[in-house]
């Protein structure tokens, strides 16, 4: 297992100015392949009589909402971002203790942006059933300047398990390196 801590995190002042808008992850091909294939993996917890998804860092929410559809459009839907325009606003670090229980929490491309990731997905963990979670992993010596972690799969599997996560199959791994994107994903679910 292996973890790297990339730079150290910013003021407060700082991340406001960093996350002044939500992230549309339609801007980026990589992105829009990752939001697409981790609705995809979600489709299996349609099964699960699902009546409500939170994500806090929905950026755009296209995540959340397409479970939602795929879950015939009858789940609560709890949205919030660090950046203003949702009912939620702020640090998910904060957030998370504002709402109510759900049943899935989508955690989308967020861990690797926190200074704690696994004080928050414990915290996620006491508010939901299932974890629909997205991170870069073996994003070594990361430029993006918004990461403050790279880590390959172990590692995330072990944060999981020490937040008190199950994970279950299938994982995926979408692989977008190439010339156009430095990211290979990985997506889990998670209970």
């Amino acid at each position: 297992m292996t973890r790297q801590r990339l730079r150290p995190a910013y003021t407060p002042a700082e991340l406001a100015e960093i996350y002044a808008k939500p992230h549309d992850s339609r801007r980026w091909i990589d992105h829009n392949v990752r939001v697409e294939t981790t609705m995809a993996l979600g489709i299996g917890l349609a099964e699960k009589s699902i009546q409500s998804i939170a994500d806090l860092s929905c950026g755009n929410g296209a995540i959340a909402r397409g479970l939602q559809w795929q879950n015939g459009g009858g789940p609560r839907l709890i949205l919030g971002d660090f950046a203003p325009g949702y009912d939620y606003t702020g640090p998910i670090e904060a957030t998370i203790e504002e709402i109510p229980p759900v049943d899935v929490f989508v955690c989308s491309e967020t861990i690797e942006h926190l200074d704690d990731p696994d004080k928050v997905l414990a915290r996620i963990r006491r508010k939901t059933r299932y974890l629909l979670l997205s991170t870069p992993i073996e994003a070594w010596g990361e430029t993006n300047p918004e990461h403050y972690w790279a880590w390959d799969r172990d590692e995330v599997e072990n944060m999981l398990q020490h937040a008190g996560f199950t994970t279950h199959k299938p994982y995926i791994e979408l692989d977008m390196r190439n010339s156009w994107s430095p990211y290979c994903f990985g997506i889990w679910i998670a209970s």
